[in-house]
């Protein structure tokens, strides 16, 4: 297993904090010369409560597995891995589970139950089938081909009804916390140059009275374009900006050249757009109103606790 890096961890950190916080088809005529695409070849990914696996995800016999300890990112779960026993323990609230590495069996307070896969052991750490791990302790899985990503989420009745609210507060704070999936044909791109917890940024951008897409700025370098569609942030386009002073295409909130880019460029020819930058150093959401001709108006609320979105005052 490869072992956590720096720029890794600085990525991770990003995600967890996004995740924390509001718990992530081609067109290559638009393609330029000075833009290029994701690589073709690249490694299996998982995500779990949009948090992505902390460790390499394995996929053998057409099932995919990922650590045991990525487990904390799907709830409440305590867990280990008992070398001289050889079982995997898991436990959430007064349920315990017990594995066995290479069997189909699981021990459910005692009661035995069978896996549609057995876990497995790679390189001495304990792996779990994605899909059986899901059926069992009631989590959906998803799996994009094209993009070679696995995603387990844990659904939540709440946000889809928030999400359905006639404040647009409430339901666009929902849209950032609902299950995100690839809809790329191909590996999505990443954050090149991550920033530290003091520096990172991210910015999340609507349009003006509507919560159904939504853009995402990390760090000034990745943009990621999601549409929501029955129940889940599906990611249909992203974006390399550099720092040279450019444009892509209509997106007037871009104001640098990119420099690769995947999947359908979306357009926003016509629109107001308001953008939410949530500040963890202020503890407060910074707003902009903006169209192709510059910012209408701006301000900074605090949020309620644990939310990035805020009212606008030009959207009331």
């Amino acid at each position: 297993m490869n072992t956590t890096n720096t720029t890794w961890q600085q990525k991770k950190w990003k995600w967890i904090l996004a995740a924390s916080i509001v718990t992530a088809g081609t067109a290559p005529a638009l393609m330029s010369s000075n833009v290029v695409e994701a690589a073709a070849i690249h490694q299996p990914a998982a995500y779990i409560n949009n948090v992505p696996a902390e460790y390499d995800v394995v996929i053998r016999q057409g099932v995919t597995y990922v650590a045991l300890t990525e487990l904390k990112f799907l709830g409440d779960y305590t867990f280990g891995y008992n070398n001289k026993t050889k079982q995997i323990s898991i436990s959430t609230g007064s349920d315990k589970y017990v594995l066995t590495p290479n069997s189909k069996t699981i021990k459910k307070n005692g009661q035995a139950a069978a896996l549609s896969s057995a876990p497995i052991l790679v390189n001495g750490k304990a792996m779990l089938p994605l899909r059986a791990i899901g059926e069992t302790f009631g989590a959906e899985v998803r799996w994009n081909q094209a993009a070679k990503e696995a995603y387990i989420y844990t659904p939540d009745a709440s946000i889809i009804k928030e999400y359905k609210s006639a404040d647009l507060t409430i339901a666009r704070e929902a849209a950032l916390r609902l299950p995100r999936f690839s809809d790329l044909k191909q590996a999505r791109l990443d954050i090149r140059n991550p920033l530290g917890p003091v520096d990172s940024s991210m910015t999340y951008i609507f349009e003006k009275g509507q919560k159904d897409r939504f853009f995402v700025n990390d760090d000034n370098d990745l943009i990621s374009y999601y549409e929501i569609k029955n129940g889940a942030a599906l990611l249909k386009w992203q974006a390399n900006v550099s720092s040279a002073a450019g444009t892509i295409g209509d997106l007037f909130f871009i104001k640098t050249k990119p420099v690769a880019e995947v999947g359908k460029r979306p357009s926003v020819a016509g629109q107001t757009l308001v953008s939410f930058k949530y500040s963890r150093m202020l503890e407060e959401t910074s707003y902009e109103v903006m169209n192709k001709s510059g910012s209408i108006d701006s301000g900074s609320i605090a949020p309620e606790k644990d939310k990035i979105i805020v009212a606008v005052p030009e959207e009331n």
